[in-house]
């Protein structure tokens, strides 16, 4: 589908997903949190998960109004745009900022094996699963048999140690008790 080329990318970051297709032109409407909304810009390649593969495009145009929405190379109305609904943006990592590189999102393994540490407290929290909300990544934990949602915000994250699984935070006070 992509006539596109980019020379090979060793590590990706997750910027967000398509989400539908927008108007007849080949539009695609995302889900991007507001800043990462910058790395998409005319001219910059993203990369679409295309059947488990990693494949670029060449942004065309971008429209940041009601609906962030953009014009990917090579697209031609809406039938090829549709074909690319639901699918994950890739970024190569090397292009990402180092500030926005600890970002839950360049996490690339299951969720569900990760625990949070509260810093605050000393307490582990097991994530159950993730939940993606506008703009808004959440995990899921459980405390005393109910369903918390955490804010996987980079202002939260003080480290993340991918060797033991552990997303070390600062949780503000009563956001566990909601």
């Amino acid at each position: 589908m992509s006539t596109s080329t980019f020379p090979p990318v060793k590590e990706f970051f997750l910027l967000g997903k398509t989400l539908k297709s927008h108007g007849t032109g080949g539009h695609l409407r995302l889900l991007v949190e507001d800043r990462f909304r910058s790395y998409i810009k005319p001219g910059a390649f993203v990369f679409l998960d295309l059947d488990g593969s990693r494949v670029p495009f060449m942004v065309q145009a971008v429209e940041d109004g009601q609906h962030f929405v953009m014009l990917l190379a090579d697209i031609k109305g809406k039938q090829e745009s549709d074909t690319l609904t639901g699918k994950e943006i890739w970024l190569p990592l090397e292009q990402v900022k180092p500030r926005h590189q600890k970002s839950p999102r360049n996490i690339n393994e299951k969720w569900d094996d990760y625990r949070i540490h509260d810093q605050k407290s000393g307490l582990f929290y097991a994530i159950l699963r993730t939940e993606e909300y506008p703009q808004q990544l959440m995990a899921v934990v459980d405390i005393e048999g109910r369903d918390i949602l955490i804010p996987l915000s980079d202002q939260l994250i003080t480290e993340i140690d991918k060797d033991q699984k552990i997303i070390h935070m600062e949780i503000p006070e009563g956001l566990l008790e909601l």
